[in-house]
């Protein structure tokens, strides 16, 4: 029954349109399979038809399969004749559902046979993705309610630079505040300071986030525990010899807890070997405003894909999602690939292993450029050459030179630097 059903929704051009990717043709009578691959023939060759004209399309029908013997035609002429009976809405609604629940049972046999197979290396990950993708797709349950924020309120937003702040000035003259649902990415070479700039700005960034935010920091390079001596030096604008003196007096820790706003408010998580699956349930237990995906490149969970650069894509989306899903700003770091060495302002097709997939699903990307000119070392090049958080009237790329200063773990805009002033000290606490 349910395949007359589902070829009566189908023959009207906008429920096929609607559900031809989600019907499961492996749980469907092959005479059904067959008819639906030509509705959606018939379709592409009268693209102004609403529904299939039966007097235009048995013809169609019979020349598409001339080796049908004369009792096949007949039995597939007789369920044509039946597809004419329209479905009222809850007739329509149940078949999707069916239809939704026959894909999931189909998706978790073939995920059941593959990890059989030993071709599935986390399960759990593979079944949660099903589920998801069935929950999306249901066309019954709670409906989405339409955008009801009110313009004035979204101009004040959007004026009043809302959100949260860089350190460096030289960014916050090109980008607003960032705001849950923003995703962005900061690339450098290898060991040319992208450890050292995320330790400079989330220290600055954390005090701003609400009571009862953290942020979460997904380490997948080296020991997550070097880390945290970094975070307090770039939080104190400390050398590690001043961090010793307010240790032997007793006030290192206290001095960091004042500055960042609590001494667990910046949290280090290493994910080395961890799957997307992982990644979201930690992300869910640490409540965060911030999630730091350092090196994104290498979670696990995209290994379906048949290229490296179709896998990051696919990650980067995910990422991007998490953004939106869970409310919160993602910053992803990537590298850059051998063709912006030396480079001050790397242009965005320099991100390692991608053209376009990395930054199509991204709002910013922060390309920190470094000269090999050793005379140079204390300077980086700060450019965005993608940015959708763009200030009205400022420049969208900043190409901005900035301080570097690793005993200090700090970035400082160019006036400071030039003052040797980190805007901090650390024996005032």
């Amino acid at each position: 029954m349910i395949d007359l059903r589902l070829l009566q929704l189908t023959r009207h051009k906008e429920d096929y349109m609607r559900i031809a990717q989600r019907i499961p043709k492996a749980s469907l009578d092959k005479q059904t399979v067959a008819i639906l691959e030509d509705f959606g023939k018939y379709f592409e060759k009268f693209p102004e038809h609403d529904r299939i004209d039966m007097l235009t399309f048995l013809p169609m029908f019979r020349s598409w399969h001339p080796t049908l013997s004369d009792e096949q035609s007949t039995a597939y002429e007789a369920v044509l004749q039946n597809v004419k009976q329209d479905l009222n809405e809850e007739t329509r609604n149940g078949i999707l559902d069916t239809l939704l629940e026959l894909r999931l049972g189909t998706d978790l046999a073939t995920l059941l046979a593959r990890y059989d197979a030993g071709e599935l290396p986390n399960i759990h990950a593979a079944i949660s993705r099903a589920v998801d993708e069935y929950k999306a797709d249901c066309s019954t349950g709670a409906e989405c309610d339409y955008i009801t924020d009110d313009i004035h309120d979204l101009l004040d937003e959007e004026l009043d630079n809302s959100g949260l702040h860089w350190r460096l000035e030289a960014l916050n003259n090109s980008m607003r505040g960032m705001r849950p649902g923003d995703f962005g990415i900061v690339a450098a070479r290898p060991d040319k300071g992208k450890t050292m700039f995320l330790a400079s700005e989330v220290t600055y960034l954390a005090p701003q986030l609400p009571e009862g935010k953290t942020i979460l920091w997904l380490n997948n390079e080296g020991q997550g525990k070097r880390i945290i001596t970094r975070l307090y030096q770039a939080s104190l604008g400390g050398t590690l010899s001043e961090l010793g003196i307010l240790r032997r007096g007793g006030l290192l820790k206290r001095a960091y807890s004042d500055r960042v706003g609590a001494w667990n408010k910046i949290r280090i998580v290493d994910i080395h070997e961890k799957d997307s699956f992982t990644v979201e349930q930690i992300i869910e237990r640490n409540n965060p405003g911030v999630v730091i995906y350092d090196m994104i490149d290498h979670i696990r969970g995209f290994g379906d894909m048949p290229r490296t650069d179709l896998q990051l894509e696919e990650m980067y989306k995910w990422a991007r999602t998490i953004s939106v899903k869970h409310n919160l700003i993602g910053i992803a770091t990537s590298q850059i690939s051998n063709d912006g060495e030396g480079l001050q302002y790397p242009p965005q097709g320099c991100l390692k292993d991608s053209k376009t997939g990395k930054q199509g699903a991204c709002d910013w990307i922060l390309m920190i450029g470094a000269s090999n000119d050793p005379n140079l070392n204390n300077v980086r090049y700060l450019g965005l050459p993608k940015n959708k958080l763009r200030r009205q009237g400022a420049p969208g790329d900043p190409r901005a030179i900035v301080g570097y200063n690793p005993e200090r773990v700090r970035y400082n805009d160019l006036a400071i630097a030039m003052e040797g002033d980190d805007d901090d000290e650390t024996d005032s606490t």
